[in-house]
């Protein structure tokens, strides 16, 4: 499904908005809400993020959404369920599940690749599964037909990256800044030539993710990238427009920036 999208996409010389929810913050049932509320504004790929007590690659506001999420009961099963639950309801964008490797050894790979299969989920990301250690989850998820995404680092010279995007996927993530997740107010220096160059070696699409917190950023990214990836800045917006207004305001919040993000797409 997400090679398809990508083909449609460049055919209407559009980049892919994906958007990152940060799931069970503060319940698995307003999460729910939040999928579809993005998906009918116009989030091309949904990230389904599964809490973690201790998400090294994220910044301040997933860390607590994490914990929150953790306190609320949410785990990796709870969240493939919910994704299950989302398909029945009639959401058919691509789904990626966005974990770290913990969870999913805890399990086992094989009963998570099937589960994501069985719910409908197009992909895996795990965050801390370098490109030498990947086989051992792709070897599974091969077999149940979900993509696992591959990431690539700004500090990864370009011969890497042609590596690394040939041992996934679906699409390339490519971490536009050194350091953690987190809303940022500027893209980096050189950052149009450095993606030109990383889709030169990717054999996958690029999705450009980390720090794009506004439309405007949005907005140059797509002119580089295939695709480009919106997490902190939407957690952060639900959690505190959920708690100071209610649901009904989150939700709308929400589409409104989601709908601003997507109108910034078309190159």
């Amino acid at each position: 499904m997400i090679a398809k999208l990508f083909e449609k996409l460049s055919s209407e010389n559009r980049a892919a908005l994906v958007t990152f929810i940060s799931c069970g913050d503060p319940s698995i049932s307003f999460t729910k809400k939040l999928v579809k509320a993005v998906c009918e504004s116009g989030a091309d790929i949904v990230e389904l993020g599964v809490p973690f007590s201790d998400p090294m690659a994220d910044g301040a506001v997933i860390q607590a959404s994490s914990q929150r999420a953790l306190a609320s009961g949410t785990t990796i099963l709870s969240v493939i369920e919910m994704a299950g639950e989302l398909r029945k309801d009639g959401i058919d964008k691509p789904f990626v599940l966005f974990s770290y490797f913990n969870p999913i050894f805890k399990i086992g790979v094989e009963k998570i690749a099937a589960k994501c299969k069985e719910n409908g989920i197009d992909a895996l990301l795990v965050v801390d599964a370098p490109m030498e250690e990947s086989r051992e989850i792709t070897s599974v998820t091969e077999k149940f037909g979900v993509d696992f995404i591959p990431l690539a680092a700004p500090t990864s010279p370009l011969d890497r990256i042609e590596k690394i995007s040939q041992s996934g996927s679906g699409f390339l993530y490519y971490v536009t800044v050194a350091g953690v997740t987190g809303a940022r107010d500027s893209l980096p220096e050189h950052f149009a030539r450095r993606l030109a160059d990383v889709r030169k070696a990717s054999s996958l699409p690029v999705a450009a993710g980390f720090g794009i917190s506004n439309p405007q950023m949005a907005r140059l990214a797509a002119e580089s990238a295939d695709a480009v990836v919106v997490g902190s800045r939407l957690v952060y917006m639900a959690h505190e427009t959920l708690i100071k207004d209610g649901e009904s305001a989150a939700l709308n919040g929400v589409s409104n920036f989601v709908k601003s993000l997507y109108s910034q797409m078309l190159r």
